[in-house]
């Protein structure tokens, strides 16, 4: 028992690393560094927004990619190299200071990302199910928030002591190449289980065309504060003192509840746990607009991250079950709606942001989109289980 536990255990771990990497690090860096960049590079909202929009089309392109024939006897291999251009392309955001040049290695980063967490899933998901751990088969999820948890720690530290952009782009990549260590030793090579058939009667195309739909919809919805959330502490008054830690509070509170909402969602359905979880993201997004104090933002970065990465997590779980067919190309497909909603979000925000010199028009629309995709995460088949069962 020993045994098969650590097992799991390094399984995890593994995944978590790799995650921790290329998301938390890879991706979300960019939020905590983002207010350095935009006052000491002398950035609007607009363009801060258009950089990020061009990592997340960068991951709608790697999702769309993830799907060809090449790479399904190539996955572990592609999996590491997506490690390894993570890591380039995060060092690479501090060595230049040229707008174009961040567009395409934020580009060149979100491809690498889709391929570490669609590749880096098909891995480790099947293996950890393999074990008969199913409940655990999305543990790894955990690493998006030790990432940001890590970085936003470095990068705080950092900016205390008075370094500048680039140095914090620098010290998160140092982050990066320590996690990197465990994936390249303990990653397990690929492990192919049937999960087509096991569920059967709960396959609807209806049934996943509406969570990715919804997924969509949830991917365009907390971008916005996920991407401007510590800019927003710096730039309001009243709210200057809580930009150090919003963010780590994000990923603090998402590591616990990566492992709570998959057990929540075993109980009373994966779908109705999306469905409460996305009410909650878009309540918790709308709380600086109501309550524009300390208590506001705090209250926003809890529900925001102790929702965001367990929806990645369930949704892609919930996505396997209405599939027929392969995870990797139910991931990948449900990948490529999340980061069309992702595209989108911030450069549409950053627009909304510097039109009306407020945060507040775009967390409001954040906030609706959020609630009309909790709509749409409950499976058909509750409400007309006659109709969709066994739908082919």
């Amino acid at each position: 028992m020993q045994k098969f536990n650590f097992k799991v255990l390094i399984l995890i771990v593994t995944g978590a690393a790799a995650l921790a990497l290329a998301v938390g690090i890879g991706r979300f860096a960019y939020t905590p560094i983002l207010p350095y960049m935009l006052e000491e590079l002398n950035m609007s909202k607009t363009i801060g927004g258009l950089i990020a929009s061009w990592n997340f089309f960068g991951y709608l392109c790697g999702s769309l990619l993830s799907i060809l024939s090449i790479f399904k006897k190539r996955v572990k291999l592609v999996f590491f190299i997506s490690i390894v251009v993570s890591l380039i392309t995060t060092l690479l955001m501090g060595l230049h200071d040229n707008i174009n040049f961040f567009i395409i290695v934020r580009f060149l980063s979100g491809l690498s990302s889709a391929f570490v967490l669609i590749f880096g899933t098909s891995l480790i998901l099947p293996s950890i199910q393999a074990f008969g751990k199913k409940s655990l088969s999305t543990a790894h999820f955990m690493g998006v928030g030790f990432g940001i948890v890590l970085s936003s720690i470095i990068v705080s530290i950092l900016g205390i002591l008075g370094y500048e952009w680039n140095e914090l782009w620098i010290g998160v990549t140092i982050l990066s190449i320590i996690l990197a260590i465990p994936i390249f030793v303990f990653t397990p090579d690929e492990s192919i289980i049937s999960t087509t058939n096991k569920t059967s009667s709960l396959h609807s195309n209806f049934g996943f065309s509406l969570i990715t739909l919804s997924y969509g919809l949830y991917g365009f919805g907390y971008v916005v504060l996920g991407t401007f959330i510590s800019a927003m502490a710096r730039e309001t008054a009243g709210l200057e003192t809580t930009e150090i830690y919003v963010w780590l509070l994000v990923g603090l509170t998402g590591i616990p509840m990566v492992i709570f909402w998959p057990w929540f969602g075993k109980k009373i359905g994966n779908d109705l746990a999306l469905f409460l979880a996305c009410a909650i993201m878009g309540l918790g997004i709308l709380m600086p607009v109501i309550l524009e104090n300390k208590f506001g933002i705090t209250l926003a970065s809890i529900l925001l991250g102790s929702t965001f990465i367990p929806i990645t997590a369930l949704a892609l779980l919930e996505g396997q079950s209405r599939y027929k067919g392969s995870i990797r190309v139910s991931t990948a497909i449900l990948t490529s709606a999340f980061s069309l909603g992702q595209m989108v979000g911030p450069y549409f925000g950053g627009v909304m942001i510097d039109l009306f010199s407020s945060y507040k028009i775009a967390l409001l629309i954040s906030s609706i989109s959020l609630l009309v995709a909790s709509l749409l995460m409950i499976n058909p088949i509750r409400v007309f289980p006659k109709k969709f069962t066994n739908t082919p």
